[in-house]
């Protein structure tokens, strides 16, 4: 039986959990992105153009996919790892909620949290950078896409991460590494043919390229094959998220 008043209540609970401390989770990311614009983008301003995009314009897309990336990842990672400190992750499995729409519950709370840090990381850049807005559709789509993807990562290792130690060591040493290698600070048609092979291999890559190509558009890879593999990441993610609640994995005894 579908239960959308239920859907709704999870939904809430996971919002109000990051606003109520918006400071760290919502305030803390966008001021992060800040001084990244101002240590890179605003020091070398005046540097070459790159694909005839000024630096600002090239790096802001940069950030929003940044911010939307972490943020989409902590919110049910750490909400899942709470809830098994505080010995209510088996409540998961028997609140009278369907494993679709528990999916749709905390992804949906993810995404929104993602979306205010990189709607509000692009309001403070605009008062820098002028954009052409290449196709607004695009920036929406991507960044809903990419939001959705990195919530469903963070419940899968919400979901088999015992401690926060494992959630954090994944972001710092994964998640990083692939952002600050997927071209935000640098353009990736810019490597050596070998180094451009193995970025090709980064899906972050095609997702920072997307949301830049939607701002300026400007892109170092195909549309439809960036477009392409960021949908099949999200639905495989999707798929392993539901086969992992249906089966209980780590959260029943």
């Amino acid at each position: 039986m579908i239960n959308p008043i239920g859907t709704w209540t999870l939904f809430k609970r996971e919002t109000k959990r990051f606003l109520k401390v918006y400071v760290q989770t919502i305030l803390s990311p966008v001021i992060s992105n800040l001084i990244f614009l101002a240590i890179f983008g605003l020091s070398l301003r005046r540097a070459i153009p790159i694909e005839g995009l000024s630096y600002l314009q090239f790096l802001v897309p940069g950030l929003i996919i940044m911010g939307i990336i972490n943020n989409a990842y902590q919110n049910p990672s750490s909400s899942i790892i709470i809830m098994k400190f505080q010995g209510l992750i088996e409540n998961l499995m028997t609140i009278p909620l369907r494993k679709s729409e528990l999916l749709l519950a905390f992804i949906g709370s993810a995404v929104l949290r993602a979306i205010m840090v990189g709607f509000i990381t692009y309001l403070t850049a605009i008062f820098f950078v002028d954009f052409d807005y290449h196709s607004i559709s695009i920036i929406l789509l991507t960044a809903l896409m990419v939001a959705a993807f990195f919530g469903f990562l963070g419940m899968i290792i919400g979901i088999w991460a015992k401690e926060f130690d494992k959630m954090a060591f994944i972001q710092s040493f994964v998640l990083m590494p692939l952002i600050f290698l997927g071209g935000v600070f640098y353009p990736i048609s810019s490597l050596p043919d070998f180094f451009r092979t193995l970025s090709s291999l980064n899906p972050i890559v095609y997702m920072i390229d997307l949301l830049r190509y939607g701002f300026t558009g400007v892109h170092s890879f195909p549309v439809v094959q960036s477009l392409a593999v960021l949908a099949l990441a999200v639905f495989l993610a999707g798929a392993l998220n539901y086969y992992i609640l249906k089966i209980g994995y780590r959260l029943q005894t």
